[in-house]
């Protein structure tokens, strides 16, 4: 029989294609809000209790990067403290809980180089800082664990929200202006090669931190104008600008180099899963046209 596995934030841009691409290898188990508060213990509890998952993976919490500053609260509940609820309840049943974490976790000073697994985090904002209490308190509780950080993954078939790159590409499609920050290195990754990668994660239980991005890198600024090439839009539309003052237009403050480095997960699991950045937008452009 497949393993089974309990995701929370399975409606989710990274959770709803879980469900999609991994259910041939799990049986993945994915309840709604109506079936689980995240923020209820008991309900948590006696959802974990219910299913007796063999594995976890937490694809839920809050991430609105600048509402977390108004409200903390909430934020902290469902990154930290229903993670607390979960891992307690994951080791009572020895299930491995996989917490999706963020490069945001990291303060962005480092620019000769990516971050590694073994950097020191300095988050910088309440978002933040609750993904890195959720990072600390996955990893204390069991070796079984794993933190799975992710940067800026985007989708061709989600519809419920908007990430960087259907952004992007629905502003330029509308003859609308974009910014392209010009000096902040990134790696966004496409959301099915993120998907993969979790799950040979899954497969093979692995445990501790993972650094999932693209396996190159590139600016804003450089990503857009890729997004404008590939769909031939107007590059035109592009108005450069640097971090600082992109930074300024925005309540929480935000790393600035948050490139992660992926050679950890390439070295153990091959490099057929993670593209580059300019592979992960070809991909990307080919969902699309299939719309």
């Amino acid at each position: 029989m497949n393993k089974k596995i309990l995701l929370y934030g399975g409606t989710g841009l990274v959770g709803s294609r879980v469900a999609e691409l991994l259910s041939d290898k799990f049986e993945i188990i994915a309840p709604t809000h109506s079936e689980v508060d995240l923020t209820n213990p008991k309900s948590i509890k006696e959802n974990i209790n219910q299913i007796k998952p063999d594995q976890i993976l937490y694809a839920a919490g809050y991430t609105n990067v600048d509402k977390a500053e108004e409200e903390t609260e909430l934020c902290n509940k469902l990154n930290s403290g229903a993670v607390e609820i979960i891992t307690e309840s994951a080791k009572n049943l020895n299930s491995p809980l996989h917490y999706l974490s963020t490069d945001y976790v990291f303060d962005g000073t480092k620019e000769d180089a990516a971050y590694i697994e073994t950097d020191t985090p300095n988050p910088l904002g309440v978002y933040a800082k609750s993904k890195r209490d959720g990072e600390d308190i996955t990893l204390k509780i069991s070796d079984k664990n794993s933190v799975l950080r992710l940067i800026m993954p985007y989708s061709a078939v989600y519809t419920k929200k908007l990430d960087l790159a259907r952004t992007v590409l629905s502003r330029l499609k509308n003859k609308e202006s974009v910014f392209g920050v010009v000096d902040q290195n990134i790696n966004p990754i496409f959301v099915d090669d993120l998907i993969m990668a979790i799950g040979k994660i899954l497969e093979n239980q692995s445990n501790g931190i993972y650094h999932l991005g693209a396996s190159s890198f590139t600016t804003p600024m450089k990503f857009i104008e890729k997004i404008a090439e590939l769909f031939d839009l107007d590059k035109e539309l592009i108005i450069k600008m640097d971090f600082a003052e992109f930074s300024q237009t925005r309540p929480a403050k935000r790393p600035q180099h948050s490139w992660l480095d992926t050679s950890k997960f390439i070295n153990q699991f091959g490099s057929d899963i993670l593209h580059t950045v300019g592979e992960g937008l070809e991909l990307f452009k080919k969902q699309i046209e299939l719309r």
